[in-house]
């Protein structure tokens, strides 16, 4: 049994990943099942049970994922392709037509050196590819080659903005 934030995620015998996110957790399942609920733990929000009830349990099958979050639950599982969700175990990040701002908050999560962008248009830039988080140089040449896209490196922070 795994309690991550306001998850409670059981293993029925197989491979999945368990992400804490801001005020959520992210389950997704790369093979196998899992039960997903409201931890028992969690602070109380308004969805934890009665005490003596549990919960509702939500089944999860491979190539599927569910976001817990004490406020809106029970969640419904959605289709995923669970390898490119849980493409950071192997060291890589990949998005498919992904905000920039969230491509630079997945890559902040593994870097010492925070990409900012600092021009809000730039921030719904669509970005799709595969990634190293261990090569951020390898990104911001990406970053340089897109039209209109200029990216300042200092020693605290790697700024993207629009020519």
């Amino acid at each position: 049994m795994v309690f991550a934030g306001p998850a409670e995620v059981v293993d029925l015998g197989t491979r999945f990943d368990v992400r804490v996110q801001d005020t959520s957790t992210l389950v997704t399942v790369v093979e196998g099942r899992v039960g997903v609920g409201l931890s028992s733990m969690s602070a109380g929000g308004a969805a934890n049970p009665e005490p003596g009830r549990t919960a509702p349990t939500v089944q999860l099958g491979a190539n599927q994922q569910i976001v817990v979050a004490e406020g809106d639950w029970p969640a419904a599982p959605v289709a995923v392709d669970a390898q490119r969700s849980t493409a950071w175990l192997h060291r890589r990040i990949s998005f498919n037509h992904e905000p920039l701002e969230r491509v630079a908050r997945e890559f902040n999560r593994y870097s010492r050196t925070p990409i900012e962008i600092t021009t809000p248009a730039l921030r719904k830039l669509e970005i799709s590819g595969v990634f190293s988080i261990d090569d951020t140089d390898a990104f911001i040449a990406f970053l340089r080659s897109l039209d209109g896209v200029h990216v300042e490196v200092t020693a605290t922070r790697i700024r993207v903005s629009q020519d």
